[in-house]
């Protein structure tokens, strides 16, 4: 007769042991979930700050395109009568050649 009474009583202290394991899993569980939402939100914000960073230097890049041909057009067109121009423009590997040849009034040659 005690035999049943025991063996229901294992079975219920087993059944609370694994309930408690299966909860204290779950808690910690919680927590790892938690650091790991904090991490993407993290990880989002480096996104946008380097998306933002991305179209700086995007606009930067177009500005370069547009202005720096014209302008290194001109600052060879200013070397011909500057000598500190053209020796400036020679150390960073622009060799401005004048042409002879052409009319006083035109642009400089591309170098």
């Amino acid at each position: 007769m005690k035999i049943p009474f025991y063996i229901s009583t294992a079975a219920s202290a087993l059944c609370l042991v694994l309930s408690l394991v299966v909860f204290a899993v779950g808690r910690s569980s919680h927590g790892i979930q938690q650091d790991i939402k904090k991490q993407q939100q993290e990880i989002q914000k480096q996104q946008q700050a380097l998306q933002a960073q991305q179209q700086e230097i995007e606009a930067g890049n177009q500005i370069s395109q547009q202005i720096g041909p014209n302008l290194l057009r001109d600052m060879a067109a200013a070397s011909v009568k500057n000598e500190k121009m053209k020796t400036l423009l020679a150390k960073h590997g622009y060799n401005v050649q004048v042409n002879k040849d052409a009319p006083k009034d035109a642009p400089a040659p591309k170098p």
